[in-house]
């Protein structure tokens, strides 16, 4: 997995403001003309949308060490869970494993149970390695969030602080540092297997879908990750994660857009309007200036 970090350019600038409503439809067209005239020499790889993923398991591929772990704890888990309103004793739930670099003492497990009518039940459990308290996030409940959504709410944020380790956080938060690691950790446990969009590539859905970036305060110490979540076709999310000089998370949104439309044009030539017979245009001629009369004062 590899995270490149993006500046504030001209580009990343361009997103951001178009998804803050403050850049206007025409320079957005302007943007996706420009994805659509690229030049015939340019690299493919140059052409593709690349997108930025955890490593994730299904329940079958996980190593045995944490299987054995994820049953030791089963009682702590289904505990959790039913406190927030999830039965695990009712069958049909099955989980995946996450591998967060930026919480590497913690299993990350997405619990889904499908229903027949396509929703789906979505939650996840924080499992220590060592000693310490199992945690559960509410995602979902048969494709309803929670009156407060796992994204933005103060237990998810609290959580998410509480689980990654103050020395990882503090230097993923520098400019060099993995701060998209972090960002996309964050996404992957409130939202469920994020899919971050790293370049839009030629796919002009995205022209206005920003890409990573780090905004950095020049009159507080605050720390502000964007970044885009593809997650449907014809969709995406816009995270905005608000940190401190520490690396812990303050705010979070995700601001769920559709995909930009650009507009269809057939090419055709404009057709010429003759004039019906006997229907010449009309020219009135005016008549010309005249100039003022001189009025003679006497002497």
């Amino acid at each position: 997995m590899r995270f490149v970090n993006r500046s504030s350019g001209g580009a990343g600038l361009l997103t951001i403001l178009s998804v803050l409503g403050l850049l206007s439809p025409a320079t957005a067209t302007l943007r996706a003309a420009a994805q659509q005239s690229l030049p015939a020499d340019v690299p493919q790889s140059e052409l593709k949308t690349t997108y930025l993923q955890l490593d994730h398991r299904p329940s079958s591929q996980i190593p045995a060490a944490d299987t054995a772990l994820i049953r030791a704890r089963q009682k702590e888990i289904a505990g959790e869970a039913a406190f927030f309103g999830y039965n695990l004793s009712t069958g049909e739930w099955d989980f995946d494993e996450t591998t967060c670099p930026a919480i590497p003492e913690t299993l990350i497990l997405h619990y889904r149970k499908p229903f027949r009518n396509g929703a789906a039940s979505l939650f996840t459990a924080l499992v220590p390695r060592e000693s310490g308290r199992v945690y559960v996030v509410p995602v979902l409940y048969r494709n309803a969030t929670p009156f407060l959504s796992a994204t933005g709410s103060e237990r998810s944020i609290a959580v998410f602080n509480r689980v990654v380790p103050a020395d990882i956080a503090a230097k993923a938060i520098d400019p060099d540092g993995k701060w998209l690691v972090l960002g996309l950790c964050y996404a992957d446990i409130v939202y469920g297997n994020a899919n971050v969009v790293e370049k839009p590539g030629t796919e002009i859905g995205l022209s206005r879908a920003p890409i990573p970036l780090l905004r950095l305060s020049q009159s507080t110490s605050a720390r502000g990750i964007l970044f885009t979540d593809r997650n449907a076709p014809g969709q995406y999310l816009v995270f905005s994660l608000t940190l401190n000089e520490q690396g812990r998370i303050l705010a979070a949104t995700a601001v769920q857009l559709s995909d930009y439309a650009a507009e269809v044009r057939t090419g055709a030539e404009p057709v010429e309007q003759q004039l019906p017979p006997g229907r010449e245009p009309h020219i009135k001629v005016l008549p010309p200036p005249q100039e003022p009369p001189v009025k003679t004062v006497p002497q």
